[in-house]
């Protein structure tokens, strides 16, 4: 059975039709979520991370979900009632930008130069307008192993402790 972006992307076909993608697969639905395709331009309740790459911690997805509810209600297009913090994790705008350029490497070895514009179109988008896709890999991009966690050390009151 497949899990993460793959089976979030339901109407995504699989090359061998045995249910199972392949890494090409895998590859095509990435991209086509990273363009806002599938489940990623959904931006309101909690499923499971759609980015789950280099950075994705399955043991730590509860804190994400903890996090994602206590910032903004699952609602990936929230805004702070001052304006300064934006999606769903509420990031500021220089953490926002600053994630953008932390992922650009990997997206052009992962996905390829198409990807990458998109990286770079982000920059120029409030957080808030960043597909599901961006804002979860940006998350994870940030919190890198759990050395950017202190980033939400206030809406994560109470979640850090979840297993």
């Amino acid at each position: 059975m497949a899990s993460g972006p793959v089976a979030l992307a339901d109407e995504a076909p699989t090359g061998d039709n045995q249910g199972q993608p392949t890494a090409s697969d895998r590859e095509q639905i990435e991209l086509a979520l990273a363009q806002g395709d599938f489940k990623a331009a959904d931006r309101h309740g909690l499923m499971i991370s759609l980015y789950q790459g280099k950075w994705f911690m399955p043991k730590r997805e509860k804190v994400r979900r903890c996090i994602v509810k206590r910032e903004s209600g699952a609602n990936y297009r929230a805004v702070s009632a001052g304006g300064r913090y934006r999606g769903a994790y509420q990031m500021n705008r220089r953490l926002a930008v600053g994630a953008s350029w932390m992922m650009q490497g990997e997206v052009r070895k992962e996905l390829g130069a198409e990807a990458v514009k998109i990286v770079k179109a982000l920059r120029k988008k409030p957080t808030q307008q960043w597909n599901r896709y961006w804002q979860d890999r940006a998350f994870w991009t940030i919190w890198r192993g759990g050395k950017g966690k202190s980033h939400w050390r206030g809406g994560a009151h109470g979640c850090l402790q979840r297993r």
